[in-house]
């Protein structure tokens, strides 16, 4: 874990030192919807949360993140007993790291770690994992805003096993606008 965040902080300074552009600081909104994979006691939910993209150049961007997910209910039976089990809620803070290809229509690949507390009855820990994905952006026609389609595997250490992790794939659609710039235009 603490080698991500080393990688995460070196290619930050990499970018800052060699960036020949400004580069900005942003905040966004998203929500979607998270898909359980291989997972009998949960069902889909939603997902929504908040992103402050970092664009050191115009390549990379470090954006921390916020993330609330809320799984849906699911029937199971043992022993013949049909019962409702609740969907777990997922809260998590991270960063990720997205590569940026691509003016005008970008295409981003992204990968990020995180803390992730998994809640319901009966649970309540914090667990840490990571997610990797690809995103889609686009500019809008008013200034500093922008659009973004991104679906990603989330990927959280089960705290039941220490050889098993929970997996969603998530899908959502976002907004950001780009609120602040460095260094300062002369």
């Amino acid at each position: 874990m603490k080698r991500s965040w080393v990688l995460i902080a070196g290619l930050a300074l990499i970018a800052s030192a060699t960036g020949a552009r400004a580069g900005g600081i942003g905040i966004g909104a998203y929500a979607g919807t998270s898909i359980p994979v291989l997972q009998d006691d949960n069902a889909n939910g939603p997902i929504w949360g908040l992103r402050v993209p970092v664009h050191f150049t115009p390549i990379v961007t470090v954006e921390p993140y916020f993330a609330k997910t809320s799984g849906g209910d699911r029937d199971q039976e043992a022993a013949g007993v049909t019962y409702t089990r609740t969907g777990m809620d997922v809260t998590s803070y991270g960063a990720n790291v997205l590569l940026n290809f691509g003016t005008g229509f970008q295409m981003s690949p992204f990968f990020g770690i995180g803390s992730n507390k998994l809640e319901r009855p009966g649970l309540n820990e914090t667990q840490g994992g990571w997610d990797a994905g690809l995103g889609l952006g686009f500019g809008l026609p008013l200034t500093g805003l922008s659009g973004n389609v991104r679906g990603a595997l989330n990927v959280v250490k089960d705290p039941a096993s220490d050889s098993v992790s929970r997996k969603w794939a998530e899908l959502t659609v976002g907004v950001s606008y780009s609120s602040f710039h460095f260094p300062p235009a002369p």
